[in-house]
């Protein structure tokens, strides 16, 4: 028997680690054409399309059928598993993940990551490390839910106008914001999005980022550290990473950037950067 680690395409990771997970996609809807997460449009794909800005997209997480069906080929094959999900109060992908798991307790061990994303990858690593050492899934989803509270994620977002757009922001606030250049830092606070910061110009913006992660304690670097952005190029990422980078310079391996999925990427917008660590 092993430990199978079943995510939602809301978790984003790099490559390497994709081989290691069961993904069960969201749906992501333009008009009148819906699309499985990363299965039927790309990353790529869905970007293209929401910078054209004729549609703005929907997403929708899976059924407790689609979550069902994953469990049953794991336990047929006489393995166990740990789900982790976007945070509950996110999507509904957390519900679902749980009512397709009723009675099956002793099998199916559901973890509501309380975070997005990257974050959400980061702690799917950490969960990978613990299948490696042996751990069985009961231990595994005992010991996420503990290294939760301490996993951090910041955005800084290029633009509000997507968030406008979803309806997180007002319109006057968003005009404000772009005939300003104010650069908005966000972070989840108990599984939901918050404001932490406004800044004017990359360099402020720069400031505000790195002064947001000091003061909420140092970075453990013995756990994951995940950055990512959304769009389909990282060019801009990396000039906002050379004012940041000393943050994990010298004591962790240059991280990979991970390109932001559709549901988070719906709501940022194209150049946000993304961070997500465990705090010490």
């Amino acid at each position: 028997m092993s430990v199978k680690i079943i995510v939602g395409s809301t978790c984003d990771v790099e490559e390497n680690i994709k081989k290691d997970l069961i993904v069960v996609p969201l749906h992501v809807t333009f008009g009148d054409e819906d699309f499985l997460d990363s299965v039927d449009i790309t990353k790529d794909e869905f970007y293209e399309r929401l910078e054209r800005k004729k549609e703005f997209p929907k997403t929708s997480q899976p059924t407790p059928m689609a979550f069902m069906d994953t469990y049953k080929k794991v336990i047929d094959n006489g393995d166990e598993a740990v789900v982790i999900v976007i945070s509950s109060k996110l999507s509904g992908t957390y519900q679902s993940a749980k009512l397709a798991a009723n009675g099956l307790s002793d099998k199916i061990f559901i973890v509501d990551s309380l975070n997005v994303s990257i974050a959400e990858g980061a702690l799917v690593d950490f969960a990978i490390r613990l299948v490696k050492e042996g751990k069985s899934a009961k231990e595994i989803a005992e010991i996420l839910e503990e290294a939760k509270k301490k996993l951090r994620l910041v955005v800084l977002v290029d633009t509000l106008e997507y968030l406008e757009r979803g309806g997180r922001i007002s319109k006057t606030s968003a005009f404000i914001g772009g005939l300003f250049s104010v650069k908005v830092l966000l972070s989840m606070e108990e599984g939901a999005i918050a404001t932490v910061g406004k800044a004017k110009g990359v360099k402020n913006a720069n400031n505000l980022f790195i002064s947001e992660i000091e003061k909420n304690g140092s970075i453990d670097f013995s756990m994951p550290l995940k950055l990512g952005y959304t769009g389909r190029e990282s060019n801009k990422i990396e000039k906002y990473l050379r004012e940041v980078k000393n943050l994990w310079e010298d004591k962790v391996h240059s991280p990979e950037f991970i390109q932001v999925g559709s549901v988070v990427g719906t709501h940022a917008g194209p150049g946000a950067l993304f961070l997500a660590y465990f705090r010490n």
